[in-house]
């Protein structure tokens, strides 16, 4: 009988995917995953090493799921944080039993097959645990060609590599079947899909809208300056994808994006963004930015700011810059203070806050089709086609019965907004 095991993930949808990904090998090799890392043999934490707020929250994670071994229990930690530095762990926390770097799953699963780990009970019935969210994460390619000078991912996760359109439609039918009700496209660079292949992000969406089933198709980390006509009557043509787009520009202004070596200027984001939304009424649009690159003065923030203010984005996220060791912006000068750098990212917020509280009072009265996420004693938490689940805000239900359950899409009336947040009322 194999041991259970369990998997802690951190970071972005992407590692989510890999741990997904890994969980349906192990499910198929005669292995369990449970809950909670108390009740497991194999304590795996698939652990994020993007910037040192994610290393630290991994490192602690580690220690904490280190404290929990007793005599057969077994860790494993596998991911970005061990491909970038496994010999410090191996040093630094000797309660780990063996460390993966990324892409390393069938060696994952080899290790787990030969090892003797603590006595695991007699898993239940069915292998997969019930779908407890509507939505999964596709991951549709790996690694990235960009390289803006900021980023550790290609010297963590190589270049750019598509994954299989088959094997995607695949893993798409396997969570349709299992009731989820949105897939969400992530990758470093999703807009490149195809790009080694011969095939492209169209081909790949038009497989997707053309499976069975109600079902939402939403798109995540596309880069500004490949976002086509084409690509837009693409979304335009299918119902099943949403008019959602996440473009993380991480800037405004010229000087700034060369520095960090990224392509597009204010101007032609400025003409992107208009663009899509004539092509894509009601569509919304979310970005990402990074607050306090080095080289960024008192001018070229507030010229961000209006920026901010001028294109009035529906979503926006934001990043402290993060000073990467191996990262050509590690040796650039200019470097702005970490004070300097929050106090720019609590500027952007609150800017954004004002905004997305605009935006939202715009929704009050309306109907849409939304999906429960949620749902705590008598309050559901839904999301509507302009929410991507743990970074957008969400719509607070109140007052539902006791008995409730969601299965499927339910309609919404938006009765109030707030920031980020919106309530509403199901309508039967």
């Amino acid at each position: 009988m194999r041991p259970t095991l369990s998997i802690l993930t951190l970071g972005c949808p992407k590692n989510q995917a890999d741990s997904q990904r890994l969980e349906r090998i192990f499910a198929a090799d005669g292995f369990y995953c449970t809950e909670t890392p108390e009740d497991s043999g194999i304590i795996l934490i698939n652990t994020c090493g993007f910037i040192e707020d994610a290393r630290r929250e991994s490192i602690n994670e580690i220690l904490n799921l280190a404290a929990l071994k007793t005599d057969g229990k077994k860790l494993l930690v596998f991911g970005c944080l061990a491909q970038r530095y496994k010999e410090e762990l191996t040093k630094e926390i000797p309660e780990i039993d063996a460390i993966f770097g990324v892409g390393q799953e069938s060696a994952i699963v080899e290790y787990c097959k030969n090892t003797e780990a603590e006595a695991a009970a007699p898993p239940p019935a069915e292998i997969f645990r019930p779908v407890s969210v509507p939505y999964a994460y596709l991951k549709i390619a790996d690694g990235c060609n960009r390289g803006c000078r900021f980023c550790a991912i290609p010297s963590i996760r190589g270049r750019f590599k598509s994954t299989a359109i088959g094997g995607i439609i695949e893993d798409a039918k396997t969570h349709l079947n299992e009731g989820r009700k949105e897939l969400i496209l992530v990758a470093q660079d999703s807009a490149s899909f195809g790009m080694d292949t011969g095939e492209s992000l169209i081909t790949l969406i038009d497989a997707l809208a053309s499976l069975d089933g109600e079902f939402w198709i939403r798109l995540m980390y596309l880069y500004p300056t490949s976002i086509s006509d084409a690509l837009l009557d693409c979304i335009k043509g299918h119902d099943k994808v949403i008019k959602y787009l996440d473009i993380p520009i991480q800037h405004s202004e010229d000087g700034i994006l060369r520095a960090m070596g990224r392509a597009g200027t204010r101007s032609s984001y400025i003409e992107l963004f208009e663009r899509i939304r004539s092509h894509l009424p009601g569509v919304c649009l979310r970005t990402t930015l990074l607050a306090g690159y080095p080289g960024e003065n008192a001018r070229d923030f507030k010229s961000l700011l209006n920026f901010i203010e001028e294109v009035k984005f529906d979503r926006l996220g934001v990043f402290a810059y993060s000073d990467e060791e191996g990262t050509a912006a590690f040796g650039m000068q200019g470097k702005v203070t970490r004070k300097t750098i929050q106090k720019r990212v609590e500027q952007i917020m609150f800017t954004q806050a004002d905004i997305s509280y605009e935006r939202n009072r715009t929704l009050i009265g309306k109907q849409f089709k939304g999906l429960i996420d949620d749902v705590q004693d008598t309050t559901a938490l839904a999301r509507l086609y302009c929410h991507a689940p743990e970074v957008d805000g969400c719509v607070i239900i109140e007052n539902v019965p006791d008995d409730f359950t969601a299965d499927g899409f339910i309609n919404i009336r938006i009765t109030d907004a707030e920031e980020y947040d919106l309530r509403g009322e199901i309508i039967q």
